[in-house]
């Protein structure tokens, strides 16, 4: 029986309890994927809060944007994590978003 990588490295880190962590990284991954161009320039995940994701938003708009698609982005990490990994999404006001240097965020 052939089990698939990905299922293997779920196991692992579920073990060892890093889960939350490899969850956070793989949302940091995907998330221009998910979010788009224009909303991931202003917006990107923080920190998970049990199972609850944090995305940092440098505009009130790009909040209001993740509240309006809270579900479908949902959906979309349930796809890449598994069903129940990040049951929320919340954004959070930020001036400067996680692994960017100032001035890399979209135009203002």
């Amino acid at each position: 029986m052939v089990v698939p990588i990905r299922e293997v490295l779920r196991s692992a880190a579920r073990a060892l309890g890093i889960e939350p962590a490899v969850h956070l990284a793989t949302a940091r991954e995907i998330w221009p994927r998910i979010a788009g161009p224009a909303l991931a320039g202003v917006s990107a995940p923080v920190t998970l809060r049990g199972r609850r994701l944090l995305v940092g938003v440098t505009h009130e708009a790009a909040g209001q944007e993740i509240r309006l698609r809270r579900g479908e982005i949902v959906a979309a990490l349930a796809r890449e994590l598994g069903k129940g990994a990040i049951t929320d999404v919340t954004p959070v006001a930020r001036r400067r978003l996680p692994g960017r240097e100032p001035g890399q965020e979209g135009a203002r």
